[in-house]
């Protein structure tokens, strides 16, 4: 048996036949279950995302139950609270629980508390996953009494009047605070009168140069003509008693230093006896009148 045979020659090459299928053919089928899968996938995920909103919105498991507060001492807890609960009751839009842990709005919580109760400043608020709130609140502490048109107020720090003669009786009465009359009778708004923070810091070493440092002895109040004018005047108990008339454009401790230079030249202990004012308003400038 020959190791080759030759190639027959003319012999031509047919094509097979396709074979056929019978339905759809494979890319179309292919093509119905990808996009089904992709609305099954779609589906799936509204589904667990409206869920997941009902649970953490609409649903009662992350409802605030506990409201506490820290930092406070004269105004009761419970008007706090109570405040706190209005101010998260009822719904956004109608729609929406406002006392949702995730919808707790600090900033309404913050201004209902400003709006109630002068005497507290909001610290912070805090929410305790998954169904407390926890509010810190500083009270004011007063500086001075600011007294206008007959009616007295308590002075913060900041120059803010907080509160008014009817709820401070008993705190003006018991502490010995540095007293200024408005003889302009300006009205005072309490939780919006502001006196000015410099202001108040003037008054406070101005009373302690005098009192403290030159030894002088002066009435329980000082008065000043008008806020706008940052003008203060005080009686000094010497003699008949004179007025020492001053202004916040000069400061105490050059205040002090023209007393003292007033005192040794012109104005000895007799003199001053007979002494109607000292003006020192005026920047480098001393006026005094006798009687």
């Amino acid at each position: 048996m020959p190791f080759f045979q030759k190639k027959e020659k003319n012999k031509t090459w047919r094509r097979k036949a396709p074979r056929m299928y019978s339905g759809v053919p494979r890319k179309e089928k292919k093509k119905e279950k990808k996009g089904f899968s992709r609305f099954l996938f779609w589906f799936l995920s509204l589904v667990f995302f409206g869920v997941c909103i009902y649970l953490l919105v609409f649903s009662s498991l992350l409802e605030i139950e506990t409201v506490s507060v820290e930092g406070n001492q004269s105004v009761p807890s419970e008007e706090i609270i109570d405040r706190v609960n209005e101010s998260i009751g009822g719904n956004y839009y109608k729609l929406f629980p406002k006392n949702n842990f995730f919808l707790v709005n600090s900033r309404e919580i913050d201004g209902a508390l400003r709006n109630n109760f002068y005497r507290l400043e909001v610290a912070g608020i805090e929410k305790k996953f998954p169904k407390a709130i926890l509010v810190k609140v500083k009270e004011r502490q007063p500086e001075m009494v600011w007294c206008s048109g007959g009616v007295c107020y308590l002075i913060d720090k900041e120059g803010l009047a907080y509160t008014g003669t009817n709820g401070a009786d008993d705190e003006m009465k018991n502490r010995n605070f540095l007293t200024v009359i408005d003889d302009n009778s300006r009205s005072v708004d309490i939780g919006k009168t502001t006196i000015g923070k410099d202001f108040i810091e003037y008054l406070k070493q101005t009373d302690a140069v005098l009192t403290d440092d030159l030894k002088l002895e002066i009435e329980d109040t000082y008065h000043t003509p008008a806020l706008a004018s940052q003008e203060i005047f005080v009686k000094i108990k010497e003699g008949d008693g004179w007025i020492l008339k001053l202004s916040s454009g000069v400061a105490p401790d050059e205040t002090k230093k023209i007393i003292q230079t007033i005192f040794d030249k012109d104005l000895n202990p007799e003199k001053r006896k007979n002494l109607d004012y000292l003006d020192l308003r005026v920047k480098g400038k001393a006026y005094y009148k006798l009687k």
